[in-house]
């Protein structure tokens, strides 16, 4: 306790599970720990929840039907069904196509949607904290102690378990678990909206001229949106580019992303506003951060490998089913690869276990997994399922004072189907 006492910060309350990070994994973490009974604190470093969802507006959530069958369930599901009955969401009909995923995407309004969200922990009794993060962790014999940083100052709280839903396995880094990072990380995306020009007005051509001239002169790098034209982009109304991804784990990669993503953001602008046509053209929407695909994955008691997961393996311990092809973006386009008809992939509940672990899970994009895999399961629905899942198993492992990679799988499954989540079963 020295460091604290030389901090000045006493331990102001004590929970059974602490989630950091309110994105699709974190939310439903925490909704998840609430309903199965434990004292649960969430702690976001926005001013809303949903993550990625919200913050950086890439708001259609998927996959949660495959095949003909619904496969994600639970409390996220619920959510979306209540979000449809006021109108804020588009579902998507039940007839997966190979190559056509987006159609099988959830349409949905940000807002609403952080809403329903803040709506859905609040109703489970989840204590909700905002513009805050953790700046000091450690693991101890009995749980963790975590120093949160908000507005006001330093605060410190106890937790029994922690799930680590930062995205960027920022908790675990903190406590000396090992993380790794692919040789080449997926680029980033800054998700807008454009406004104030009539499409049917503007000349192909004359768009192909004004940005061949940018990308000749070098005021643009055409790099950064090789898998979509600028015509074809005023068309979709918004500026589709991939922002080179130098890691996300810490402040200044952060920073370094939101600089490159504004600016190049601006010089689009400036290059469509010599377009005839395009001179009152606007960003009528812009994200409050950068959409980050891929920055660290913790090193797992299981480390799930594309093999395993194309092939739709079925492990021991699978807690939820993470339905997505492999989406691997690169600043030269993307690598997708596609599932043979039925086939459907797990996710092992020891991929959330940072190796050697007692009391943290990692929930979300960093979930142990190879790169390849790592670019399917870190979507919105396999975030929210594993979530889920994390919320009940630190529940369990909380009431019982057991650590996280000790409670019996079985029980957690158990658990899981009584809240309605779908639970895969071994063949």
């Amino acid at each position: 306790m020295k460091k604290l006492l030389d901090l000045n910060v006493s331990i102001e309350k004590e929970y059974d599970v602490a989630v950091i990070g309110g994105g699709s994994a974190g939310v439903f973490a925490a909704d998840a720990a609430a309903r199965s009974g434990a004292n649960t604190i969430l702690v976001e470093k926005n001013g809303m929840l949903g993550g990625t969802s919200t913050s950086a507006y890439v708001c259609y959530p998927g996959i949660f039907h495959f095949w003909g069958r619904q496969l994600v369930t639970g409390p996220c599901w619920d959510m979306f069904l209540r979000l449809d009955k006021i109108g804020a969401v588009k579902m998507p009909k039940n007839e997966y196509a190979p190559k056509r995923t987006s159609s099988q995407q959830i349409q949905t309004d940000p807002f609403l949607l952080a809403v329903e969200m803040e709506r859905t922990c609040k109703s489970s009794g989840v204590h909700i904290l905002m513009h805050s993060m953790v700046s000091f962790a450690r693991e101890d014999d009995d749980g963790v102690t975590l120093v949160i940083t908000g507005k006001e100052g330093m605060t410190g709280i106890r937790a029994k378990k922690v799930i680590d839903a930062t995205g960027d396995a920022n908790i675990a880094g903190m406590l000396g678990y090992e993380r790794v990072r692919g040789e080449v990380l997926q680029p980033a995306t800054y998700a807008n909206r454009l406004d104030g020009y009539i499409f049917e007005d503007i000349k192909e051509e004359d768009v192909d001229k004004a940005f061949s001239k940018a990308f000749d002169e070098g005021y643009l790098d055409p790099v950064l949106f090789s898998w979509k034209s600028p015509y074809v982009m005023l068309k979709r109304r918004k500026i589709d580019m991939h922002i080179p991804c130098p890691g996300a784990e810490s402040s200044a990669e952060k920073t370094a992303m939101e600089l490159e993503g504004h600016e190049v953001l601006a010089r689009m602008l400036e290059v469509y506003r010599t377009v005839p046509g395009c001179e009152n053209i606007k960003v009528k929407i812009f994200a409050a951060e950068c959409g980050i695909r891929e920055t660290c994955r913790i090193v797992g008691e299981t480390t799930m490998t594309v093999d395993k997961f194309i092939s739709g393996y079925v492990y021991d311990d699978a807690v939820c089913y993470c339905f997505y092809p492999v989406d691997a973006h690169r600043l030269d386009g993307i690598h997708n690869v596609y599932f043979e008809e039925g086939v459907v992939p797990t996710l092992p509940y020891s991929a959330m276990i940072p190796r050697g672990s007692r009391h943290i899970l990692v929930a979300g994009r960093t979930v142990s997994s190879d790169s390849d895999t790592n670019s399917a399961v870190r979507v919105q629905a396999s975030c929210m399922a594993m979530g889920t899942a994390a919320g009940v198993a630190a529940a369990i492992a909380s009431k019982r004072n057991l650590d996280v990679g000790n409670i019996n799988i079985n029980e957690l499954k158990d658990d899981l189907s009584a809240l309605g989540a779908t639970v895969p079963k071994k063949n």
